[in-house]
């Protein structure tokens, strides 16, 4: 919360009330300009305030707006007290527009760094390291496998043309022997990736979460409403960008060999076949990122709303107590309603944009288990290779063209991907702003200044001061305003005084006649 007041000084104080039934613990307030109010940040809106003497008759006190919280009386009461200067109110947050630009490449790229290198610099780099040079290395083992299986479906299919039986027999042996060997690979590569992924997001986790919980950060970014869903952010995002992350980075480790690997294949076997793949690759790439060009920011779009609809139900079930005290479901259901509104339209633009895309993939994939052969068969007709030929060019022909086609195949799993590195880069951007300010400002943040305590040890054992029977003026405030970060009004213009003895009931906007 920040202040505003035409007053210079606000003096306030808190009390502990113990009796047999109740115990109330003490509140704190911010004693800077701009100070933090936790206490006031429970109450979505202000109150009718009300004070009642001794005698045990309520007066009304000069207000503006309305406030609550219930006030009990005690047998026995210590006091705190706190002082706050006023400041002027913060400037209007700016409007937020239901649309999203997409980031740049460069800044893609510099956030993606920043969120992945620290895990591996961290005090778990050697074993993290290690883990992935076994990965690296499976994925090596895995494209060797997969060129044996080029030259063995080429004798294979010779075999089977030249109905030799023989040979045949023999090139099935061979494949049995190879899938027996080779599928083994496959799995351990996939499950030291999984296991790596898991290492990496739980050390993010923990790296995240102390960023996010130390020098009260949760606490800023939620008053202010810096980013929304860092719930979202900390829960998904980061186990979507460690899989994610180690997946791309393997498929593109895995493509640069393979289109070293089967290139040279392929342009032995007919160089023309070679440049109609680069051709084909190149314009469907051109294509694809003209038709998908929306998705990035769709996909960003679709993540917020999704997790704003899913802290709303949460929201319901934590404060289910308040809303059946107040009858407040019908409002409560317009507002999960809107939520769940706005996220089905950009789902459905979403879908929309991948529709007109997948026109194009579809056609794109189906097309090339036709288009080598269609080139290679002239020479097939002519004597000049033989059948099992056809099958060794449409197999390299795949590999490369698969590995030439990355954006094409992967378009939307790289948007959504640019999604969830724009969203945790934009997480750590704030967090380390806030840190930064925190550390520059440290007087900055809730404090507690005694009143006329010169050492600990007039403190009672509870850590209050203990109350003065003659002190009269309990809380003075004059001309008060409470504001939130986004500039909206909570109390105008309050002045109130609590004597000893008098009691302050704070209660919000109701029905009930005063």
């Amino acid at each position: 919360m920040k202040i505003q007041a035409q007053t210079q000084r606000v003096s306030l104080c808190s009390s502990a009330f113990n009796s047999n039934h109740h115990h109330y613990q003490h509140f704190r307030l911010g004693v800077k300009a701009h100070a933090s109010l936790p206490f006031l940040s429970r109450f979505p809106s202000v109150a009718t305030m009300s004070t009642r003497s001794s005698s045990g008759h309520w007066r009304r006190r000069k207000r503006s707006d309305d406030v609550v919280s219930p006030s009990s009386s005690s047998s026995r009461s210590s006091w705190r007290c706190a002082a706050a200067s006023a400041s002027p109110p913060p400037p209007p947050a700016p409007p937020t527009a239901d649309k999203r630009e997409v980031p740049e490449l460069q800044t893609l790229i510099r956030r993606f760094w920043k969120v992945a290198a620290p895990y591996w610099s961290s005090d778990d780099k050697e074993q993290a390291r290690m883990q992935l040079a076994a990965v690296f290395a499976l994925t090596l083992a895995t494209t060797g496998i997969s060129v044996g299986f080029n030259f063995l479906g080429r004798d294979f299919y010779n075999a089977l043309a030249n109905k030799d039986q023989e040979q045949f027999t023999k090139q099935l042996l061979y494949y049995l022997g190879a899938f027996a060997g080779g599928i083994p690979i496959f799995v351990l590569r996939d499950y030291a990736r999984e296991t790596l992924s898991l290492r990496w997001r739980s050390w993010m986790t923990k790296y995240y979460m102390d960023r996010y919980l130390s020098n009260q950060t949760f606490y800023r970014i939620q008053s202010q409403s810096i980013i929304d869903n860092p719930d979202q952010r900390i829960v998904d995002d980061l186990s979507s960008f460690t899989g994610t992350a180690l997946s791309f980075s393997l498929t593109l480790f895995n493509a640069v060999i393979d289109l070293i690997s089967f290139s040279n294949i392929l342009f032995g076997i007919y160089p023309p076949l070679f440049v109609v793949l680069l051709v084909y690759s190149i314009g469907g790439t051109a294509i694809s990122v003209y038709l998908g060009r929306g998705l990035v920011s769709l996909n960003f779009l679709q993540e917020k709303k999704e997790a704003d609809f899913r802290y709303g139900l949460v929201r319901v079930r934590e404060n289910a107590e308040s809303i059946a005290f107040y009858s407040g479901e019908e409002n409560e259901m317009q507002l999960l309603l809107q939520r769940f509104k706005s996220a089905f339209e950009n789902l459905s633009k979403l879908l929309i944009s991948s529709r007109n895309l997948e026109f194009f993939t579809n056609g794109y994939r189906y097309l090339i288990q036709i288009l080598p052969v269609a080139v290679v068969a002239p020479m097939f007709f002519s004597g000049k290779i033989e059948f099992g030929v056809i099958n060794q060019s449409v197999s390299a022909f795949n590999h490369i063209l698969g590995d030439f086609s990355l954006i094409v195949y992967q378009f939307q799993a790289i948007s959504a991907f640019s999604a969830v590195i724009d969203r945790l880069g934009e997480f750590d951007d704030v967090l380390d702003t806030s840190n930064f300010e925190r550390r520059s400002d440290p007087s900055e943040g809730i404090r507690l200044i005694y009143c006329n305590v010169e050492s600990l040890a007039e403190l009672d054992s509870n850590g209050s001061i203990p109350i003065d029977n003659e002190q009269q003026k309990l809380v003075d405030i004059e001309n008060l305003t409470v504001q939130t970060p986004s500039s909206a009004t909570l109390v105008r213009d309050l002045s109130l005084l609590i004597n000893n003895n008098e009691h302050l009931l704070v209660g919000n906007r109701t029905k009930w006649e005063w």
